[in-house]
């Protein structure tokens, strides 16, 4: 059996990856000339900024979890993201688990986390419908 890495270690690797988002969004942004202001100021330009920020973060982890099973925040911490029954993630099970953090990310997260502590098995919606799990690797 596959143990789940804990909610107390993927916080952090999840922090990690979401600074790393928002450097590859915000940054080429500003330097487009877009004042800094307007991208965190409620408007339109703020809701354009988190459409894009949502399709960085879906094109990074889907990416980098189906290629390598981990992102820069995870690897980090040690943790990997496997199928069920351990073995390497395909493109299949990353596009779900990552098409399903438009749902997961609801609430700052809250979603997520409500899923995982409830479940008991680690698992967000994302690893639930995508058969995958966060596990330590190290």
């Amino acid at each position: 059996m596959v143990e789940p890495a804990s909610l107390r270690s993927r916080t952090p690797a999840f922090l990690c990856d979401q600074a790393i988002v928002l450097v590859l969004g915000v940054v080429p942004t500003v330097a487009a000339g877009v004042p800094l202001a307007d991208i965190v100021d409620p408007g339109t330009t703020r809701r354009q900024v988190f459409v894009l920020l949502m399709g960085i973060a879906f094109v990074y982890h889907f990416v980098l979890e189906w290629q390598t099973g981990t992102t820069v925040g995870k690897r980090l911490l040690g943790l990997g993201v496997r199928r069920d029954d351990g073995t390497a993630i395909g493109v299949g099970e990353s596009f779900v688990r990552n098409a399903l953090r438009l749902i997961d990310g609801l609430g700052y997260w809250g979603v997520a986390v409500a899923i995982i502590l409830v479940r008991g098995d680690g698992k967000r919606l994302g690893d639930v419908f995508g058969r995958t799990l966060v596990v330590s690797v190290a």
